[in-house]
């Protein structure tokens, strides 16, 4: 029921913000069949008014099918047998040749639905408004912590007597403390970098800087590690970075030697594996485009193998 939920929340946020219905039709969702059996609960609990488009009819071929099952020779030779034109790419052959194969007389492209089915006149309801605004909390774990199960975090938020912001906060910091104490220093830095980003939904991008910097020299400086994770390890993040970078270069935040020299005290390194200056040197190198594949195969190589490896 909690993933239900979650979803009803997407895509009527979705909808709301001005987006075609066309792509929740032709979605996927988990907790239903198909994108139009979403559309249908949604009308028939009142959060949606209108008509239902008519759904896509059984057995139709569908671009994917088509294009796994043919070669483009034989899509050639079915085009020149209905007298159409047989140039172009694959993509625009197997389109071409939809129409024939699920025995339509018009073209209908790579769409689940024809465009006199897609089109609607459903609206957001009442209901559909008030559900929207007491969830908006959705929004926050949309943005900040799907690296989390979205049951635990509706537990947590339904308990919690602080607001959004300060729960989300809280949450992040007891994962944070249940980690150390468990030495699950994976899912430590995912909860750094989430708490990083509850700041800047909030646009205090100061705090989501020194978490994200917290996250990128504690990458590079493990507090444990064992061998079975160490096996998949990547040191630097690859979002991590982008969002160091993104910060930087858009905003004027400061000195960012002074910073990262704060963060690291901060971070209470005791047994460094890569010294400061390296993890500060490779910060600059990997903001400034620097193959991150490269970084990371070097770091490993010099200074995590010996420590963390079989």
């Amino acid at each position: 029921m909690s993933e239900q939920i979650l979803e009803v929340f997407n895509v009527l946020d979705y909808l709301n913000k001005g987006n075609e219905i066309d792509n929740v039709l032709d979605g996927e969702l988990g907790t239903f069949s198909s994108g139009h059996e979403c559309i249908e609960y949604l009308v028939n609990e009142g959060y949606l008014e209108g008509e239902v488009p008519a759904a896509k009819e059984s057995g139709e071929l569908t671009a994917e099918e088509v294009s796994k099952e043919y070669t483009v020779a034989q899509l050639k030779e079915i085009l020149k047998e209905n007298g159409l034109k047989v140039s172009g790419k694959k993509a625009e052959l197997v389109e071409r040749v939809l129409p024939v194969l699920n025995g339509n007389s018009e073209p209908a492209g790579l769409d689940a639905f024809d465009e006199s089915s897609k089109s609607s006149d459903l609206e957001l309801t009442e209901k559909a408004q008030e559900f929207l605004a007491e969830n908006q909390w959705i929004d926050l774990y949309n943005f900040a912590l799907v690296a989390f199960r979205f049951e635990d975090y509706q537990t947590y938020h339904e308990a919690s007597e602080e607001d959004t912001y300060n729960t989300a906060l809280n949450f992040c910091d007891e994962i944070i403390s249940r980690a150390l104490v468990a030495n699950h220093f994976l899912v430590f830095i995912d909860a750094l970098s989430a708490k990083a980003h509850v700041y800047a939904y909030y646009q205090d991008y100061d705090s989501f800087l020194d978490y994200d910097l917290q996250r990128f020299i504690l990458g590079l400086n493990p507090i444990v590690l064992d061998a079975q994770s160490y096996a998949t390890y990547r040191v630097i993040s690859d979002a991590n970075i982008t969002n160091i970078r993104n910060v930087v270069e858009a905003l004027k935040m400061g000195s960012l030697k002074k910073r990262f020299d704060r963060i690291w005290v901060k971070s209470h390194i005791k047994d460094a594996t890569v010294p400061k200056k390296t993890c500060y040197k490779t910060l600059l190198k990997a903001i400034d485009g620097a193959d991150l594949e490269e970084l990371n195969f070097d770091l490993k190589v010099k200074y995590f193998d010996k420590k963390f490896g079989v």
